[in-house]
C-alpha cells in the first residue's frame, strides 16, 4: 500500500513538473474568421493560402515597390468590439496587457528590420491593428482534459464540430498597412488563432493568445521585409 502511494506521488510530482516546465503549447489557425468592421472595406481581400492570414490582400505594386520603405510608424493597437464581440467584457488590467503585448510584439519584429518613427516621413509604412477576438484558456480544465481520456475525447469531437477545442484560448485580429504618406493601402488581413490541444496543456490564462501575437508579428515582418513573401514553417 505504502509503496502504491509512493508511486502515486511520483506520478503527480512528475505531472506537475512536465506541465510547469512546459513552454510551447501548440497554436493553430482556426477554420474561419468573421469581420469585425474596423478594417471598413474588406473587398479586396482574398481567402488566404498555407502561411497566409484566412483573408489577406496585398497590394500589386508592393513587390515592386518593397525596398522603398525602410521605416515604420506602428499606430497603437486598440480592442475592437463588435456586435458580437465579448471583448468588452475582458477585464481593464488585462486588456491592456493583450494591447500592450501585441505593440510590443510588432515592435520587436518590425524592428529587426525598419526603424521605427512616430511620425509619417518619406518611405514610411503605416500599421494599424485591432484585437477583434481575445478568450483566455481555462488554465486548470485544459491541463485536465489533456490527461483524462474522456475529456480529451469531449475536446476533440468539439474540435471537429466548430474547429476549437473546450478550454483553449482563441484570439482574432484585423491589421491594415499603408503607405504614411500617401494613405495608399498596401496591405491587409483578418485572422484566428486558436489554441491546440496537447498532452501539455497551458500554464497561463491569456498564453494561447499572446504567442499568437508573437506569431502574427514574426510572419507580418517577415512578408514585408520579403516583398510579399509567406515565412517559411
Amino acid at each position: 500500500m505504502a509503496r502504491n502511494h509512493k508511486q502515486n506521488v511520483i506520478g503527480i510530482l512528475g505531472l506537475t513538473l512536465m506541465v510547469g516546465l512546459s513552454g510551447c503549447t501548440p497554436i493553430k489557425q482556426a477554420r474561419n474568421v468573421e469581420e469585425s468592421g474596423f478594417l471598413g472595406d474588406y473587398s479586396a481581400l482574398r481567402a488566404g493560402k498555407d502561411g497566409e492570414a484566412l483573408k489577406v490582400y496585398l497590394n500589386p505594386k508592393y513587390q515592386q515597390t518593397c525596398k522603398t520603405y525602410d521605416k515604420v510608424l506602428i499606430e497603437p493597437v486598440g480592442i475592437w468590439v463588435g456586435k458580437n464581440s465579448d471583448t468588452a467584457s475582458i477585464p481593464a488590467e488585462d486588456r491592456q496587457m493583450l494591447v500592450n503585448h501585441l505593440h510590443g510584439s510588432l515592435v520587436s519584429e518590425l524592428g529587426k528590420h525598419y526603424q521605427i518613427v512616430k511620425t509619417p516621413q518619406p518611405g514610411t509604412l503605416r500599421i494599424k491593428t485591432a484585437i477583434t477576438e481575445a478568450e483566455g484558456s481555462w488554465v486548470a480544465l485544459d491541463t485536465v482534459s489533456s490527461f483524462v481520456p474522456q475529456m480529451l475525447v469531449m475536446s476533440k469531437l468539439k474540435e471537429i464540430a466548430t474547429g476549437t477545442g473546450a478550454f483553449v484560448g482563441k484570439a482574432s485580429g484585423e491589421v491594415e498597412i499603408t503607405d504614411a504618406s500617401t494613405g495608399e493601402r498596401m496591405g491587409a488581413a483578418v485572422d484566428r488563432m486558436v489554441g491546440n490541444k496537447s498532452t501539455i496543456g497551458v500554464t497561463g490564462k491569456w498564453d494561447d493568445v499572446t504567442r499568437t501575437f508573437d506569431d502574427w508579428a514574426d510572419r507580418m515582418a517577415y512578408r514585408l521585409e520579403n516583398c510579399g513573401a509567406t515565412r517559411p514553417e
